[in-house]
């Protein structure tokens, strides 16, 4: 039989079988009890997955609903749909493709449950597989595996890292500002890729122990990197950038002559980003074999941690420490959790700031209370400031639930479960795939109000500010607001939270501190442009996002921002 042959077989057997399994699907979703939607095409399904972006505008004119059968199968769609397909299917919903039973969850009490019965809602880790490009690492196991890298991973996140990390993002956001307020009157347009740049120098210098000063993106050389030797940092931020094409192509394959340079080059940066941190882990069981403390920063404290295990293990579980593999898949997990995920916070924060100009006075009067009588950033103390800097934590949690890096939070069954909901009990069959619809619930109007869906960042902070100058007792009285149970996951909950989030928070709050204590932003106006409509135009540009590894906007270049001492 030739190949044509068997492609118009395939061809003819391939919608057969999409018929087949989405029926054997949806029998199996009818006795969740669930209103019950249909695609042709799964989520994951690598083609689709490839061209989808392409093909959904078209796809989306089809006549008669057609439309509705691509509505919910791209990474993403709950971001651009907010809670509008919970309004009118419900708080659950089941979505059923060829390839799996989705399960889309809405209600607050629900996601409080799944998250706190990780066992019986573990993790899809197959999904996560691609992330072992080092190695197993927190992120990619479950059960015992799970549990054993969890307590030594979490054990580097602790105050004196939090000291390192806010002494750090001070300087960097020293930096970025000094950048951004020498532009000519036009402004920058690169505070996207600045908030990048910030992210991962205090990533390697607070976790890694590797300083770097701030530069943006425009101040860099385009030095082909394939030609030359490259840093600790630029392996890092090629590998980050680069993410999507290792969930596509085995990293084994990246140093083949015929790949494209950038693939190449991404295969070299995976090769000495590995070289440095096999050279980081000798460097400091030496120092252990010293007895020399060691420093304060992520790698140190990980690679001590699990030293520290290993070496008071029981006897009947011999493999309590991690491996050499681990800590390496280890470190890189915790560079791409704290890289881009606090990188894109700080830079729509700093947009919609530029876009309420009321906020950035809100902000700063706080934060001049808070710094009042303090010098220049390097006598500013985390122990005292941070814990008081309660009106930027609200920036924060405002931003990231309107715009939260991940969109849905995976979980699944391994064997039946039973979830009561309302008084009401649903059996979940195994091979379930549940997602916890962040972007829905961070949007429902049941837990966030009629104003669900604009930027407000008063709403975190209790009781509600007075509009007069704050005092200091005004200030202390001030607390943030805790949201309803289950409502807000940013960064997750249950026992899988992300053990980053502290340090997240206080290179955030440092950042802003440094930015608006005496400084202002505004959008730079295009010609004719009201500051009105200049405003209207950053929020435009805020809400054209979309999900590439994690929530970006696509066109942040379009807002050039003008950065000017107040008067």
């Amino acid at each position: 039989m030739s190949l044509l042959h068997v492609l118009a077989v395939l061809l003819l057997l391939w919608p057969v079988w999409t018929m087949h399994a989405l029926l054997v699907n949806y029998r199996r979703a009818r006795r969740l009890r669930l209103t019950i939607v249909i695609s042709l095409i799964g989520l994951m399904s690598p083609l689709w997955a490839l061209s989808n972006r392409r093909l959904r505008p078209w796809l989306q004119q089809l006549p008669w609903g057609l439309s509705d059968l691509f509505r919910y199968n791209y990474i993403g769609w709950g971001f651009d749909d907010k809670y509008n397909a919970h309004k009118k299917l419900g708080d659950l919903f089941v979505h059923v493709t060829p390839n799996e039973i989705e399960v889309y969850v809405a209600d607050a009490g629900a996601a409080d449950a799944i998250t706190s019965r990780r066992k019986d809602f573990p993790k899809p880790t197959v999904m996560y597989k691609p992330l072992e490009v080092f190695g197993p690492n927190v992120d990619t196991v479950e059960g015992r595996e799970w549990q054993r890298h969890r307590k030594i991973t979490t054990r580097p996140f602790n105050e004196r890292n939090s000291n390192l990390v806010w002494v750090e993002s001070l300087r960097q956001a020293q930096g970025a500002l000094q950048w951004w307020t020498e532009q000519p009157g036009l402004g920058a347009n690169t505070t996207a890729e600045d908030a990048k740049s910030m992210a991962l120098n205090v990533l390697t210098c607070a976790g890694f122990g590797k300083p770097y000063p701030f530069a943006s993106r425009l101040q860099r050389t385009d030095e082909n990197q394939l030609d030359r030797d490259m840093t600790y940092q630029d392996a890092l931020s090629i590998v980050l950038e680069n993410l999507l094409f290792l969930f596509l192509i085995p990293h084994r394959l990246l140093s083949f002559s015929f790949l494209p340079e950038n693939l190449r080059t991404l295969g070299k940066a995976i090769q000495v980003f590995k070289n440095h941190m096999v050279k980081m882990l000798h460097r400091e069981r030496g120092l252990m074999s010293k007895h020399d403390p060691g420093a304060d920063n992520l790698v140190s404290a990980l690679i001590r941690a699990s030293e520290e295990v290993q070496q008071n293990k029981n006897v009947d579980e011999p493999h309590q420490g991690l491996s050499d593999d681990e800590i390496f898949g280890n470190i890189f997990i915790y560079n791409l959790a704290g890289h881009e995920t606090t990188a894109n916070t700080l830079a729509y924060s700093i947009l919609l700031l530029a876009a309420y100009p009321e906020y950035q006075d809100w902000l700063a009067a706080e934060i001049n209370k808070v710094l009042e009588g303090q010098g220049e950033t390097e006598t500013w103390k985390y122990e005292e400031a941070f814990p008081r800097l309660k009106r930027s934590m609200a920036v924060m949690y405002e931003t990231l639930r309107l715009y939260c890096p991940v969109t849905a939070i995976p979980k699944c069954t391994t064997n039946t479960q039973q979830l009561s909901i309302h008084a009401k009990d649903y059996t979940f069959p195994s091979n379930t795939y549940i997602y916890i619809n962040t972007s829905a619930l961070h949007t429902h109007p049941r837990y966030w109000g009629s104003d669900s869906l604009t930027w407000r960042p008063k709403r975190w902070i209790t009781p509600n500010p007075p509009s007069n100058p704050p005092t200091q007792s005004s200030l202390a009285a001030e607390t943030i607001a805790d949201p309803i149970k289950g409502s807000f996951m940013p960064w997750s909950e249950g026992a899988r939270v992300c053990p980053g989030r502290k340090f997240s928070q206080v290179e955030f709050i440092a950042v802003l501190a440094v930015l608006f204590r005496r400084h202002r932003v505004r959008p730079t106006l295009l010609e004719g442009e009201s500051a009105e409509e200049a405003r209207q135009r950053v929020l435009r540009t805020v809400e054209d996002s979309k999900v590439v590894m994690l929530l970006q906007m696509m066109r942040p270049t379009s807002i050039s921002l003008v950065w000017t001492i107040k008067g």
